[in-house]
């Protein structure tokens, strides 16, 4: 199935960048809504997976069971360790 990404407001940068390059993207404020219940609504409707860094966007998906991916600290924390490992950079 091809789902086009929802891209949080947090994640503005990342989701012009990946739109720039691309990838099927809609940024949250080009849609005209703010509330998370509206997003996540425009979402269902459009078929979009959505990436939030809001722990109550994700908290909305997962109750609603909608696709998305929670870009939280733990998650995050983990990206650093990695690209640190990956070039070898002792700390």
């Amino acid at each position: 199935m091809k789902l086009k990404l929802l891209i949080d407001e947090q994640l503005l940068g990342c989701g012009v960048l990946l739109k720039s390059i691309g990838y099927p993207v809609v940024l949250a404020n080009e849609t005209g809504l703010q509330r998370d219940t509206d997003l996540v609504g425009y979402a269902i409707q459009n078929n979009l997976f959505i990436v939030t860094e809001d722990n109550g966007m994700a908290s909305l998906c997962k109750f609603r069971n909608v696709p998305h991916l929670h870009l939280d600290v733990s998650m995050k924390a983990r990206m650093i360790v990695d690209e640190l490992k990956k070039q070898n950079i002792d700390l």
